[in-house]
C-alpha cells in the first residue's frame, strides 16, 4: 500500500527539475547548493531533547547530549519526544507555506525526506509501530482539499517502512485559530477536538504522530493525550519544522 501511494504521488506530481525549496538549480543534488548548505546547518543546531525546538540564534548553551528548554524543565508532556527537520524560519518556513496554503502537494516528498533524516538521527524512533497524522476537521479539509500532515505521514511511512493509518485519529470539530492565544487558552481551544476511533488498534503500540509544524506544542500534546488515553505505549512526534525558544 505504501509503495502504491508513493508511485501514485510521483506519477501525479513528478520530481522537481529545480530545487524544491527555492527554485534554483539543483546541480545534481536534491537541492541547490545554497539550500543544501542551509539544510546541512540544521544538523549542527542545538535543540531541546524533549520537545525538539531549536535554541535561539546566538544562545550560549553547553553542548551536552541531553539539553532541555526552559518549558520542558517545568512541563510534563504526554509524549516522549518530538523531532523536526529544522527551525520554522527562512526557506523551510516558506516551503511549508507553499505546501500548506498554495496546494503544492509535491513538496510533501522533499519535506518528508528531511523529516526522515531527522528521525534516523534519533535512536528511540527505531521502535515505532504505527504512524498517525494529525487530522483536520471536515470543514477545514473541505476548504483546503487535503491534509498536509496526511501527505507527510504517507511519505514518512513509505521511507521508514512503517504502517500509516488515517482513520484512527479524527478531529470532530473545527477550532478557532491558535495565533494570539496564550498557553491556557490554546489548551482549552483544543479540548475535546481529537478522538481515537478504535482503541484496540492502538493499545500497546509505539506511535509516531506527524504534523507539519511544532511551535507551542499544544496541538501535538492534545493529540498525544488522546492517543495515550487509548492505551498506546510510547508516543513520539515528528514535524517538518519546529519553533525556537529563547
Amino acid at each position: 500500500m505504501l509503495s502504491l501511494w508513493r508511485d501514485l504521488l510521483n506519477l501525479i506530481f513528478p520530481s522537481f527539475l529545480d530545487c524544491p525549496l527555492c527554485g534554483g538549480k539543483k546541480e545534481g543534488k536534491d537541492f541547490c547548493n545554497s539550500c543544501y548548505s542551509i539544510i546541512s546547518s540544521y544538523k549542527q543546531e542545538l535543540y531541546c531533547s524533549r520537545c525538539g525546538r531549536f535554541a535561539g540564534k546566538g544562545s550560549v548553551i553547553p553542548c551536552v547530549s541531553d539539553h532541555y528548554c526552559y518549558i520542558c524543565r517545568k512541563r510534563q508532556w504526554p509524549f516522549e519526544l518530538v523531532r523536526a527537520a529544522g527551525p520554522y524560519e527562512g526557506v523551510l518556513k516558506e516551503t511549508i507555506h507553499r505546501f500548506k496554503y498554495l496546494g503544492r502537494k509535491n513538496l510533501a516528498l522533499s519535506l518528508a525526506g528531511l523529516m526522515v533524516e531527522a528521525a534516523r538521527m534519533e535512536p528511540l524512533l527505531t521502535c515505532v509501530d504505527l504512524v498517525l497524522p494529525v487530522p483536520l476537521a471536515d470543514e477545514k479539509l473541505h476548504v483546503r482539499g487535503f491534509n498536509q500532515a496526511g501527505l507527510l505521514a504517507e511519505e514518512v511511512g513509505y521511507r521508514l517502512q512503517l504502517p500509516v493509518n488515517h482513520k484512527l485519529l479524527v478531529k470532530d470539530f473545527e477550532t478557532r485559530p491558535q495565533v494570539g492565544l496564550d498557553r491556557v487558552a490554546r489548551e482549552k481551544n483544543l479540548a475535546g477536538a481529537f478522538r481515537v476511533t478504535n482503541t484496540g488498534a492502538i493499545q500497546g503500540k509505539n506511535i509516531m504522530i506527524i504534523d507539519d509544524v511544532f511551535t507551542t506544542g499544544n496541538t501535538m500534546s492534545s493529540v498525544a493525550m488522546v492517543v495515550r488515553s487509548a492505551g498506546a505505549g510510547n508516543i513520539f512526534g515528528l514535524a517538518a519544522a519546529a519553533g525556537r525558544y529563547f
